[in-house]
């Protein structure tokens, strides 16, 4: 049962209706399967900026992703090297083990600092893709050729278009518990492709206001992948 004080104080802080806050917790909520509600109140109150952490139970507490339970990060950043002086703003905040992924966060977050969303825009396609495809590489073996298939086109050798990946894994009914999960994000996934490829094709689409892309909430979208291959 959702803490009477915890909604108190996201009505307060959100000046949203009850109805709505329990609405958007119970959503949420299934991207996090078996989580207690409360503490899926603290990941929408950390999505917010707020924190409703005080009124958690030790158990519900420790039952928090890494990522509300770790330091927050700043948003702003000192800049290093020939942007030296110049502090970025942070879009995404992922830190990566994967050395491509992560050149490409650094590089989207050098981007959004310096005005230019078009191309943060699609280079967050790009690592949400990326993402994917290792998530799939995790989850079916490269050992059979229909496996391979999921994501690369043997014939012409190349990574399959995004949407086919994303059409393969809508498919699938491999993941369990976690298979909600995975529908959300192939949902996320699949709207912030059809408009990352309008910038990317099209010569008319312009990302002029940095709104336009922070409303896409890409970091909401990675915190789902990082949780789908951790769960595999």
């Amino acid at each position: 049962m959702l803490n009477p004080e915890i909604l108190k104080i996201l009505r307060k802080k959100l000046k949203r209706s009850e109805n709505t806050i329990r609405k958007d917790i119970s959503l949420l909520r299934r991207d996090f399967g078996g989580l207690p509600i409360n503490t899926v109140a603290q990941i929408y109150a950390h999505k917010h900026k707020t924190s409703v952490i005080s009124k958690l139970t030790d158990d519900e507490r420790s039952k928090l992703p890494n990522f509300e339970v770790e330091k927050p990060i700043k948003l702003i950043q000192k800049s290093r090297g020939k942007y030296k002086g110049k502090q970025l703003k942070l879009l995404v905040t992922f830190k990566s083990t994967d050395s491509f992924i992560q050149a490409h966060i650094d590089e989207v977050n050098r981007c959004y600092t310096y005005h230019c969303y078009t191309a943060a825009f699609i280079l967050c396609r790009k690592i949400i893709e990326n993402m994917l495809i290792n998530i799939i590489r995790k989850k079916y073996p490269q050992n059979s050729q229909a496996n391979v298939e999921i994501y690369f086109d043997t014939s012409r050798r190349r990574i399959k278009d995004f949407s086919e990946i994303i059409s393969n894994l809508k498919k699938t009914s491999d993941f369990g518990v976690d298979q909600k999960l995975l529908e959300r994000v192939l949902s996320q996934a699949d709207q912030f492709k059809d408009d990352a490829n309008d910038k990317t094709h099209s010569l008319f689409h312009i990302v002029k206001n940095p709104k336009e892309l922070e409303d896409k909430n890409v970091q909401d979208i990675i915190e789902m992948l990082i949780r789908l291959e951790k769960n595999i």
